[in-house]
């Protein structure tokens, strides 16, 4: 069972489920490009329409690499708003731009979708280069699209997280359902907020109403957080954090370009210069659980 995670060929084990592109079960992405800060590959891939996966050749993998950890700082998370990793890659699939390095399914499996020297299109950033400087992971939760009232696109006559014997729990249509790794899985969220079970922040201007990630998805993250700073060391543990408030800011960072660590779409895309506003990884994130145990680690 693959537990490694790729870049430029340089593989390290990060200790929990990791499904390759190119595993028969893997998932590639459908959108990469070359990142134009990058040398080591064709630069026609730079910007350019999606090609076949074979015409993705990265020359001198050990100089690339080098390259690469000089280049990217960032690591930044997101929420995909669908029932799982495969509804989300069929909608990357269905784009003609977007893309990820890494899904995380609600079991908590893994999905590395190219190596990580490739650009994926899935946080422009207000300053349209923030795809260039960082890797992404797309986490599986509906955000508001849990909730009937506020769904935009799934829509529902009822929520889609119903309380069961005292336990939140998701209801998946079976297509998705059946299709996670871990059989018979049943979603609840890490935590839950009093008896409406969603939590509800402002972030960037909009109230965002989302039920929790799993406790699979966490311990993952966290893994696959520590591996990437591993591959990537100027993406440094560390995670937003305001010294005077004692807070996790969730607004964009007035230094979000030169920030260098783990950190949400929202902290680097308010809505500027052409790009949508983004909210996530939403107001559920359990910010301060990734704080703690990257300063554990530190100390370990």
């Amino acid at each position: 069972m693959n537990q490694n995670i790729t870049a430029c060929g340089q593989k390290i084990n990060i200790g929990t489920r990791v499904i390759s592109w190119q595993e028969k079960a893997g998932l590639v992405c459908p959108n990469k490009r070359g990142r134009a800060n990058c040398s080591h590959h064709d630069p026609k891939l730079n910007d350019a329409p999606s090609r076949q996966d074979a015409a993705y050749k990265i020359r001198k993998p050990e100089s690339a690499y080098a390259e690469l950890v000089q280049h990217v700082h960032q690591f930044v998370l997101h929420y995909d708003a669908c029932y799982s990793s495969l509804h989300c890659h069929q909608l990357m699939t269905a784009s003609s731009f977007k893309g990820s390095h890494f899904y995380l399914d609600l079991d908590g499996t893994l999905y590395q979708t190219c190596d990580l020297y490739w650009k994926t299109n899935s946080a422009p950033a207000d300053d349209q280069q923030g795809n260039e400087r960082s890797v992404h992971v797309e986490m599986a939760n509906l955000a508001w699209e849990a909730l009937a009232r506020e769904s935009e696109w799934l829509h529902t006559d009822r929520d889609k997280y119903q309380k069961k014997k005292g336990r939140w729990v998701l209801s998946l249509p079976a297509a998705y359902r059946k299709k996670i790794q871990t059989a018979g899985f049943q979603t609840s969220p890490s935590r839950t907020y009093g008896e409406r079970g969603y939590f509800s922040r402002k972030i960037n201007g909009r109230v965002v109403r989302m039920w929790d990630f799993t406790e699979e998805q966490y311990r993952a993250l966290i893994k696959l957080c520590i591996g990437v700073n591993h591959l990537l060391p100027a993406i440094k543990l560390q995670v937003p954090f305001d010294n005077k408030s004692g807070r996790h800011p969730l607004d964009r960072l007035k230094n979000y370009s030169k920030y260098s660590g783990i950190l949400g779409h929202a902290h680097v895309q308010k809505g500027e210069n052409g790009v949508a506003r983004k909210y996530d990884p939403g107001s559920a994130f359990n910010w301060s659980r990734l704080k703690k145990t990257f300063e554990k680690h530190a100390k370990s």
